[in-house]
């Protein structure tokens, strides 16, 4: 017995130490401007998305994930450079498909048009009741993504003027002082900070993705076995009712 019991410790911290090798870290940037979906507060990572992702993780062997979050267009720079393996949420395009490989969908999104009740007023077509407007966006959001095509056109015609603000709270401030008139973005948002800011007409539905690099050259070794677990992961939880919950929990 005196000589099986070390053998069987030699092996036990063979077999852990292994273990521990095998989980490799996965560092996720995401955007640090779009509560309730992705934020950061007080240095950590936050969020609808957020909470999404460490739930598939947990149904993942092999890795753990680690978050970093940085404003929408360094997100976007960093993808296209390879600098990280992958980003949230960006919503599909065709345009992105030259610099990203999109994972399974996570969310479905709807963005619509925030704005003052007497500004709202009457509006009941979209785009057009919205001509010779300045609406908001974030930095780095795609009009044609957030808005739709009509939108997109009328943008470039100059009959709708678009501004880009950082983040939510700044958009939101903008229109309060009259600096815009309408801001777009998804349905959730947290507006309770400003009373006089309506919710208008629903205007897109988009999902939300993981984002993996195409420039994937830092990460070869294990890319293709991620994507595919991360992938996996993430339709089984979709079968439950895990991200609803998850959903509902923020809803103010």
């Amino acid at each position: 017995m005196k000589k099986i019991k070390p053998l069987m410790l030699t092996f036990f911290v063979f077999f852990f130490y292994v273990g521990f090798l095998q989980a490799r870290e996965v560092v996720l940037i995401g955007d640090d401007g779009y509560p309730p979906y992705s934020y950061q507060e007080n240095g950590k990572a936050k969020g609808i998305y957020v909470d999404v992702i460490k739930k598939v993780f947990d149904k993942i062997d092999g890795y753990e994930v680690k978050f970093k979050m940085l404003p929408w267009k360094r997100c976007i720079d960093n993808i296209k450079k390879g600098k990280n393996i992958a980003f949230f949420p960006p919503y599909y395009s065709k345009a992105r498909l030259t610099w990203i490989d999109f994972s399974e969908p996570i969310l479905e999104e709807q963005t619509i048009i925030f704005g003052k009740k007497t500004k709202l007023a009457g509006k009941k077509k979209w785009p057009e009741d919205f001509y010779n407007s300045t609406i908001g966006l974030n930095d780095g959001f795609n009009p044609e993504t957030m808005g739709g095509k009509k939108f997109s056109l009328a943008v470039k015609m100059g009959l709708i003027k678009v501004e880009e603000a950082r983040n939510n709270y700044l958009n939101l401030r903008k229109m309060m002082k009259d600096r815009i008139d309408f801001y777009i973005n998804d349905k959730l948002i947290d507006i309770s900070k400003f009373p006089d800011i309506k919710r208008g007409l629903a205007v897109k539905t988009n999902w939300g993705y993981l984002g993996f690099t195409k420039k994937d050259f830092e990460f070869s070794s294990y890319f293709n076995d991620f994507k595919i677990k991360f992938n996996d992961a993430l339709k089984e939880l979709k079968k439950t009712s895990e991200i609803n919950n998850i959903i509902e929990s923020y809803i103010k």
